[in-house]
């Protein structure tokens, strides 16, 4: 009796969370001076809505709305709700239909999200749509148990549609269907200046960029696009876009992340050791462009079917990386890169890769799907890019990819199944000994390698 009474209890919630029409939530961003109001307008009563962006704040590893926004709707508090971030009901109601919330952008980096907002210079700012975007439950005590990468089928979801609103705004990127940013997909530009354009690519810099690295991005990044598309044919791209910040010299060193959207490269740059040509610095920036471009083929060509298959994305646009730059630049030592992903996966893949996202460990998609990636090469005669021009061909209609697809374009390409076993363990279950089952892997795929002496596979 308990049993059909849970069994009942799971389908009412399930069907009180479904979202009832078709109807979006809409989003309209204000500016008003260096802040800005946000008004979500609810196409239907829930006790909570969760945000589907809840990464936390890199330097920390804390919620950084908390920092960033300010509920101003008398009975709703923005909550952390086990992973989530939420707005929730504070009385015996459901949230108000109606909600404003004050946001002072939040231009940290964040663990494995974008960056909810890029400085680009006095009075300029990039404000990311995709951190708005959100859905419904029933209960709010669903959100406790919600893990990164839920099933969309738990909560309620009909889109989320931003709307900008403030004095001289652009919208990145040339996509009249990214104006509103459906769920996500881009930066509404406030106050910034116009981009500079060279070979099809376009450089929207912070103004405090230092000259140095603003030259650099505008003259690698066409060529990068050029070398990727020779390979992999048009991305189908009109004019692809980087967003270049200036954090600023206040720390020692120097340092650079970013990401990328549809279109869209992002970079951020900080550091007083930034404000001088390094080559360090550099060749990081080199390796960054190469990757993110790589993206706009594996991961906007072609998407995957869920967080669980980003191995396929980020260690496959880490080979393609890898071989573009060594086309560019035959100094370049691809097999360190290559050697560093082997010794993380090593480190890493004693748990499940397809579920690192749960764990923060966002590494080993990176560094394990480079492996497979590198296996996948091996069977294609050494051609990566031909592997992924037939992933990209093979999946046109609905552009999605996942791991049992991948696999099974390694299987046709290597008619060996042994190797596909041997990676599919690795996504779904992990190795008790890595370094061995990578040293099995690589061997079966006629890799050659030497072990370290800690027994780490290493390409010679």
């Amino acid at each position: 009796m308990n049993r059909l009474i849970h069994m009942v209890l799971a389908m009412v919630l399930a069907l009180l969370a479904a979202p009832a029409v078709a109807e979006p939530v809409r989003v309209t961003v204000t500016q008003r001076g260096q802040q800005f109001l946000a008004d979500f307008s609810f196409p239907r009563a829930a006790p909570a809505w969760g945000f589907f962006r809840s990464s936390l704040a890199a330097a920390d590893s804390q919620p950084w709305r908390p920092r960033s926004w300010r509920v101003l709707t008398p009975g709703v508090a923005l909550q952390r709700r086990g992973k989530m971030d939420a707005l929730v009901s504070t009385g015996r109601g459901p949230v108000p239909r109606r909600v404003r919330v004050l946001v002072t952008p939040f231009t940290g980096d964040l663990l494995g999200d974008y960056v909810p907002a890029l400085a680009l210079g006095p009075g300029s700012v990039a404000l990311f749509d995709g951190q708005f975007s959100v859905f419904s439950v029933a209960d709010a005590r669903l959100l406790d148990r919600l893990a990164p990468g839920f099933d969309a089928a738990q909560v309620g979801d009909s889109g989320t549609a931003v709307t900008f609103r403030g004095r001289n705004l652009r919208i990145a990127g040339d996509s009249e269907g990214y104006r509103l940013g459906r769920s996500e997909g881009t930066y509404g530009l406030f106050g910034v200046g116009a981009a500079s354009v060279r070979n099809g690519v376009a450089t929207v810099v912070d103004s405090e960029l230092p000259k140095w690295i603003a030259d650099y991005i505008a003259d690698f990044t066409p060529r990068a696009m050029g070398a990727l598309t020779a390979r992999l044919g048009p991305a189908g791209i009109e004019q692809p876009t980087v967003l270049a910040s200036w954090e600023g010299p206040n720390r020692p060193g120097a340092s650079m992340n970013g990401g990328t959207l549809k279109g869209l490269i992002l970079m951020r740059f900080e550091g007083r050791a930034a404000l001088n040509e390094i080559a360090p610095l550099r060749n990081m920036a080199r390796w960054f462009i190469a990757h993110e471009a790589s993206h706009f083929w594996l991961g906007q060509a072609v998407h995957y079917e869920s967080p669980r298959d980003s191995w396929i994305m980020e260690g496959g646009a880490d080979l393609l990386a890898v071989r573009t730059v060594a086309s560019l630049d035959p100094g370049f030592d691809g097999n360190k890169v290559l050697n560093e992903a082997l010794r993380d996966c090593s480190r890493l893949a004693t748990r499940r890769v397809g579920t690192a996202v749960e764990r923060n460990e966002h590494r080993a998609y990176y560094a394990c799907g480079a492996v497979f990636a590198l296996v996948a090469e091996k069977a294609s005669g050494g051609d990566y890019f031909a592997f992924v021009r037939q992933l990209i061909a093979a999946n046109r209609a609905d552009r999605t990819l996942n791991g049992t697809e991948w696999l099974a374009a390694l299987d046709r390409a290597s008619g060996e199944p042994a190797l596909s076993r041997s990676i599919r363990q690795f996504v779904e279950k992990g190795a008790a000994d890595p370094a061995a089952a990578l040293a099995s892997l690589l061997k079966d795929a006629g890799i050659p390698f030497r072990r370290s002496a800690d027994g780490v596979p290493q390409l010679p």
